[in-house]
């Protein structure tokens, strides 16, 4: 008997000692690699924060890579109507402001998942005022995001007038209407713009537009697009938007204040720090689509999957940012100023930085840019600019003197 009990408490000490009693972090196996046969695999102790221990059930075969965690997956793995809790339905004609053809339906004509894929279908029919019907779905209402990396696995129609679009628009136009508050393209297609088999990727601003011919966009040709799948992803951050097909670069734009020193606000040339959503659809015809081929029957926009990834910033990141420099003002002028700096680095990355007025607090930024409208005119001003990462750590203030000339 009394050996027994030595047992059990023997027992009882060694499950102590494997489990521990502390509640403030967790250990768990990390999948940092899959093939067929053999997981790659490493122990490690994980913030409960971390984004890791919190991947959807819809990604959990989605490798990361890079350090890009995917945090949203839609996989089109089921059959019928799209996932409601993931999209919704944009249905009407009317245009779209860009002469479009088409009447967006939520039809499962022009809507479907089989079981592998989603399949949008443009058909030429008369419905509701319109020569053609296709689909439009987003998840605005549902979910948004503020950046990351978007991707898309899809093979676009070859018909000529078809316009397919993965694109992003903003959950709120807070610095106004279109294109003020920003729009970005992860891919658009059509024999009008280049010719077919060419991914475009673009963005729109009230600075960079096509209607007033200063658009921003990039381009690859690829002569499968329209007979292949192909990934054609982002990576927006708070500077800039990097284009991928197939995982290959083929643009990137990033924010230069040196360039934006005539905008009345950092938003006419870069709204990109606000949530965007996502949208899917088929155009017919309009201002990029052209003119449809008048022996158009029907095509599809077949999409395979869509997916988000966000990196893990700021979980062990434990040292603080470098200091700006170059930090100046310019075009000081009665109530205005610009002032912009060299951005500052991180081992991780910078996600906004501070600036203060005479020792108060008045902004966080996340460019390197700021535009001072309300300034005393002829009054001395000290402006301090500090950088701040995803874990707080924040760098040693720069300072600057700004005065602004007085000028009737």
């Amino acid at each position: 008997m009394i050996k027994k009990s030595v047992l059990l408490l023997t027992f009882i000490m060694t499950l102590f000692a494997i489990f521990g009693c502390t509640n403030e972090t967790s250990t768990t196996t990390t999948v940092t690699s899959i093939s067929s046969s053999e997981t790659e695999s490493t122990t490690t102790t994980q913030n409960p924060n971390s984004l890791l221990l919190h991947i959807p059930a819809d990604c959990t075969n989605v490798e990361i890579v890079d350090g890009w965690v995917p945090t949203w997956c839609e996989e089109f793995d089921y059959e019928g109507a799209v996932d409601s809790t993931k999209w919704r339905h944009q249905t009407g004609g009317g245009g779209y402001g860009n002469n479009e053809l088409q009447n967006y339906t939520s039809r499962p004509e022009n809507a479907y998942v089989d079981g592998d894929k989603l399949i949008i279908t443009a058909l030429r029919e008369d419905y509701g005022n319109e020569d053609y019907t296709s689909a439009k779905i987003w998840t605005q209402g549902v979910k948004n995001w503020k950046y990351g990396k978007f991707e898309i696995r899809a093979k676009v129609p070859a018909g000529v007038g078809t316009w397919p679009a993965f694109w992003m628009m903003p959950k709120s136009s807070v610095y106004g209407g279109w294109p003020a508050s920003g729009e970005i393209d992860i891919l658009e297609h059509t024999a009008n713009f280049g010719g077919l088999n060419k991914a475009v990727g673009s963005i729109h601003t009230l600075a960079y537009n096509h209607k007033i011919g200063t658009q921003i966009s990039y381009s690859r040709f690829d002569a499968t697009l329209s007979s292949e799948f192909h990934t054609y992803s982002i990576i927006w951050n708070e500077f800039s938007i990097t284009w991928y097909l197939d995982g290959s670069q083929y643009g990137k734009t990033t924010f230069n204040p040196l360039k934006e020193t005539s905008v009345n606000k950092v938003s006419d040339a870069w709204p990109f720090d606000q949530e965007f959503y996502l949208i899917i659809n088929l155009a017919m015809g309009g201002a990029m689509g052209g003119t449809v081929d008048p022996n158009f029957v029907s095509d599809t926009f077949e999409i395979d999957y869509v997916r988000v990834f966000q990196q893990d910033y700021g979980m062990n990141d434990y040292e603080a940012p470098t200091s700006v420099t170059n930090l100046q003002a310019v075009k000081a002028v009665n109530t205005k100023a610009y002032m912009f700096w060299t951005r500052a680095t991180d081992n991780e990355a910078i996600k906004r930085y501070n600036i203060y007025v005479d020792g108060v607090f008045l902004k966080s930024v996340g460019v390197n840019m700021y535009i001072f409208n309300n300034l005393t005119a002829g009054q001395e001003y000290t402006v301090e600019v500090e950088a701040e990462d995803y874990a707080g750590n924040v760098s040693e203030k720069e300072s600057i003197t700004v005065k602004t000339t007085i000028v009737s």
